[in-house]
Order: C-alpha cells, then structure tokens, then sequence
C-alpha cells in the first residue's frame, strides 16, 4: 500500500484500473457477439427445418437433425391437446435446460393445413452443444488476460517514466549542493503550480537563513567589543597588588569564562564568514609539523590541568613537512580537533597527536568507534557541521567532507596533487575498554 501512496504508483494504478475496465467491456461486448452470432445460426437452422415439415399427407414428414443436434416438433390443432411428431432421444426441455445449461435452444413455429384442411401450427424446437461457444469464450478471456497483463506491464514503465519525467526538477533540488529555484514552465498546469509553490518555499528559506546568518555575523561583531572591555578591565583587577586572596579564585574562574565566551565569539563569527564565502585565505609556506607543535603547546596545559595526559609524535621518516597554505586556518582546525577531544573525552583519556606520512586515496575511516554518554545526550542537529569540517572544506574548496555517526574526517588539500600527501591525525582514544576518537585529516602536499 505504501507504494500507491508516491505519484508513479497512482499512475500505475491509473493505468491499470482503465486497461482493466476498457478489456472488461470488451469482453463483454465480444461475448455478446458470439452470443447473438450463435443465436442466429441456429434460428437459421431451425427455420431451415421448420420449412421442410409436412403435415398435410397421411404421415407427416419430419428431417431429420444433423449430428449434435435435438429436435422436436409438435403440431397443435385448435380445441385439441398438442401432438408431437418427433422427439430426439438427448433433447432436454425448458425447465431441464435452464437446471443444467449446457445446451442453447431457439423455437420456431409456422401455420399449415392437415391432410383434412384443418388449420394447423407447427412449432420446433431445436438445440445444440454450448461447448464450441464456451471454447470461443475462453478463447477471448486467454486472449484479453494476456493483453491486460501487457497492458499493465506498458502502464507501469509508463508510469515510472512519466514519474521520473515529472520528478526532475525535485532531483535537482536534491543534488543541488545549495537552493537553486526551478525553472517555471509556461504550461498552465499542476507542474506550473508546483514549480511556483517550490520556488516560493525555497526563496522563504533562502530569506531566513540570510536572516540567521546576518544576526550571527552581526551579534558576533558587537560582542567582541565590550567581551574586550571586560577581559581588559578584568586582567587589570587580577594584577592590583591590594586585591585580597579571597577574590583571585572567583577572578581567574571568571577569566576563563570570559576566554570561553570570546573563543565562542570568534567561532560565530567563523561560522558567518564560511557561509557567507567571505573567508580571506592566505597561501604562504607553512612547516606543518611546526603548525601542529604550537597547536598542541598552546593546549597543553588545560589537557595538564585536566589530568589527561597529550602525546605528539612526528613521524621522522618525512624529510620536510612544508606546505602551502593558510597557517592561521589549519591553526583554527587543529585547536578546534583537540579542543574537541578535550571537552568530549571520558576522564583518563589519553590524545594522542600524530604527523606522518600517508597516501591521498586511503579511505577515511573510523574504527572501534563506540558512543560516550555524553556524546549520547547530545546529538548533533541535522543542519549541524562542526568548525573542523567546515574550516577544511573551505580551504579545499569543492572537496567533499567525509562524516559518519560518531566520527568525522575532513581531507584538505593545501597544494597541487602529488604522490605523497602527509595527514595530520588529532584522535582521543580512551583506555580500560572503552574508546572514543575524534578524527581529522588535513592532506597537505609534502615531500618525503
């Protein structure tokens, strides 16, 4: 039932209920021939008889039937009871007819004159087999089943390509890697009208979202001034040599809160700047493996503070790990991957940081993933796609970003392909049992 529910099982049921309903009345129509055509053979037959009936000599004269044929004929004279002159040993009467119908019986009568000039009236009655019209009846209905089930066979690739026809503008929308409008055809009818209707649904989407993506650049601009006021404001208090004891404790945890809400602050205002394209990119030469070491000292001591141990190792087998790109952005991915680890990482969980060399086609994959509690309690919304993911397509540009459930993989090229690329891996993985991986490979070109 489900698939006449979508647009090419309707048609497909469409199709068939008239294919059925137009081989039905044909069938009827074609019995009713064969019917008739029956009828009047045999009327003819009977007439044929009837004529050579005689009654007016002595002994009348009756022919005989042909083979699979029962005759009787009967004289009536007025005023005295009927009179049959023949009757077939397997003719069956009216009423035994109509209890088993296996024959087909027309009558015909004629008026005469006996042997004495007495007005007479001859009736016969003649019947054969109804087998022959039944085996042209099967006949027609083998004959109709078979071009009904083409038929239905012919309506359903009809009504597949016809659904496939009219579904296409809804598959660009699908594949369309942002709102693209569809083209109205002038035609006047539904596909005119769901054309319009689709385009006006996707220009109040295209509005709302520049509406959510110009509150989010515009919010994240005004909070940077007053969040510098207050750090500014708070770093001076922290540093009065009068400040009593009491109050450094509360100070540095509002510091850090004030941190918290600036980095958070900037990432908004990262957001708005990918999905508005208005990202700056700056190509220079950058030592990768230098990148990820400032990347891992700068939070180095929050993981120390945490009790969680972070390990960096740097694959010596790599001569040289420059390349070209934005030093600022793999810098924005690199913090947002530990800083990821950092925050979603079950206690005792040690990150581990690796550089090294790999190859550009090996498959992006997660392995042992398992969900964390927290992680549990806090799914991703479908429109969510974390800084990580974003900061690396936008320096790959068209490279599609991998994602799979608990597991994330961004693949950034930062140069022209070569045959040795050099990932850098930012993953947490948990000991006693229990494991959780944030994964991200940023694909540079480099040289071994």
């Amino acid at each position: 039932m489900r698939a006449l529910r979508g647009l090419r099982g309707q048609l497909a049921l469409a199709f068939g209920l008239a294919t059925g309903l137009a081989g039905f009345y044909q069938y009827r129509q074609v019995g009713r021939v064969l019917h008739q055509g029956d009828d009047r053979r045999l009327r003819a037959r009977a007439q044929a008889l009837l004529s050579r009936v005689e009654v007016d000599g002595v002994l009348p004269v009756v022919p005989l039937p042909s083979h699979g044929e029962q005759v009787r004929v009967v004289i009536e004279v007025a005023g005295q009871p009927a009179h049959e002159l023949f009757h077939s040993p397997s003719f069956r009467g009216p009423a035994e007819k109509q209890a088993v119908d296996t024959t087909r019986m027309v009558e015909e009568q004629r008026a005469a004159y006996d042997e004495l000039g007495r007005p007479v009236r001859v009736r016969l009655w003649l019947a054969h087999s109804a087998a022959p019209l039944a085996a042209d009846l099967r006949r027609v209905r083998l004959g109709l089943g078979a071009v009904l089930a083409g038929s239905l066979a012919l309506a359903a690739g009809l009504a597949a390509g016809l659904g496939w026809w009219v579904l296409r503008p809804l598959r660009r929308i699908g594949a369309a890697p942002s709102p693209e409008r569809l083209p109205e055809p002038a035609t006047g009818d539904e596909v005119q009208e769901l054309a319009q209707a689709l385009n006006r649904m996707l220009d109040r989407l295209q509005a709302g979202a520049e509406l959510q993506d110009n509150f989010l650049a515009a919010a994240a601009h005004e909070l940077r001034t007053p969040l510098a006021v207050l750090q500014t404001a708070l770093a001076v208090t922290r540093q009065a040599p009068k400040l009593p004891a009491s109050l450094r404790a509360p100070l540095d945890a509002q510091a850090q809160e004030l941190q918290r809400l600036g980095r958070l602050v900037e990432d908004f205002l990262l957001v708005s700047r990918l999905r508005s394209d208005a990202l700056p990119l700056t190509r220079r030469p950058v030592a990768l493996d230098e990148l990820v070491l400032a990347a891992a000292d700068q939070l180095l001591p929050r993981f120390m503070a945490a009790g969680w141990p972070l390990h960096l190792t740097i694959a010596e087998s790599v001569a040289d790990y420059a390349v070209a790109g934005d030093a600022d952005k793999l810098t924005t991915v690199m913090l947002n991957l530990l800083e990821n680890a950092l925050r979603h990482a079950l206690p005792g969980t040690a990150v581990r940081v690796v550089v090294g060399a790999g190859s550009y086609n090996r498959p992006f994959l997660c392995r042992g993933q398992q969900p964390t509690p927290r992680l549990a309690r806090r799914p991703d919304p479908p429109h969510h796609r974390p800084l990580p993911s974003r900061c690396a397509e936008r320096r790959s540009g068209s490279e599609p970003v991998a994602q799979q459930p608990h597991c994330r993989a961004a693949r950034c090229p930062t140069g022209p392909a070569r045959s040795r690329w050099s990932p850098v891996r930012a993953a947490a993985a948990a000991t006693a049992g229990q494991k959780l991986s944030l994964t991200s490979r940023l694909m540079a070109a480099g040289q071994a």
